[in-house]
């Protein structure tokens, strides 16, 4: 699940060659009237990623809502490499209830982060960079007391800055990153919800697309699972 929270998140793993990117958990709060609150953590998951994620929403008037995300991540490495990325991401959207049951949400996203890779053995053969994100995040829900589901897409432009390492690793190179340092992606996502009316298990599935170049070194998806929270407005 989360977000921010891209977060997304961008990380360095160690597969064939380092990842750059790896999407974090889309916030579906499914907000439906003001002084809402929905709370959440969890944990996320992809081919060479894992890491902890928090979300959080407030409803400040019947249709407008404010988002916070955060996401921490660190890739599966081996013994000689140490991956790590971690996120934080702001964000403000629009929310209205379209049928009995169902409710559509639109956020705008500002996301902030850092990747990392040092190699153990050597501190002569180290990367970081920077990264701003920002986007844009519809989603439709189905919603009833004991059960949801949400399908979300999350486009956004990703741009890579402070881009730091040696020119002459053979481990990793910085100047691909400084040539290739802006993407647009786009990332569809399917939400599950169960449990009481104010405490649900979640399930997330994102896939992200680089339509900017789909060769790009990322992974391609994540699963998360976690907790939602959910504080209704007091009744008059």
């Amino acid at each position: 699940m989360k977000t921010i929270l891209l977060f997304f998140i961008s990380i360095l793993t160690l597969g064939c060659g380092p990842e750059y990117y790896a999407p974090n958990s889309q916030n579906i709060p499914i907000m439906k009237a003001k002084g809402q609150t929905n709370l959440g953590i969890g944990y996320n998951e992809s081919d060479y990623t894992h890491g902890f994620e928090i979300q959080a929403a407030h409803a400040i008037t019947n249709h407008i809502a404010l988002q916070l995300n955060g996401d921490w991540v660190n890739g599966d490495s081996s013994n000689d490499y140490k991956a790590t990325g971690r996120m934080l991401e702001i964000g403000a959207g629009y929310f209205k209830k379209t049928a009995p049951h169902f409710v559509f949400e639109t956020y705008g996203l500002l996301g902030f982060g850092k990747i990392e890779l040092e190699k153990t053995t050597s501190n002569t053969n180290n990367f970081s960079a920077k990264f701003n994100r920002m986007g844009i995040q519809p989603s439709l829900s189905y919603s009833r007391k004991h059960f949801s589901t949400s399908l979300s897409s999350r486009f956004v432009h990703l741009k890579y800055r402070d881009i730091n390492g040696n020119q002459n690793s053979t481990d990793f190179d910085p100047n691909y990153l400084r040539t290739n340092n802006a993407y647009w992606l786009l990332e569809p996502a399917l939400t599950i919800q169960f449990g009481t009316e104010n405490l649900k298990l979640q399930l997330q599935y994102v896939y992200s697309y680089n339509l900017t170049n789909p060769e790009f070194e990322q992974e391609p998806d994540i699963i998360s699972l976690g907790l939602k929270f959910n504080i209704n407005p007091k009744k008059e």
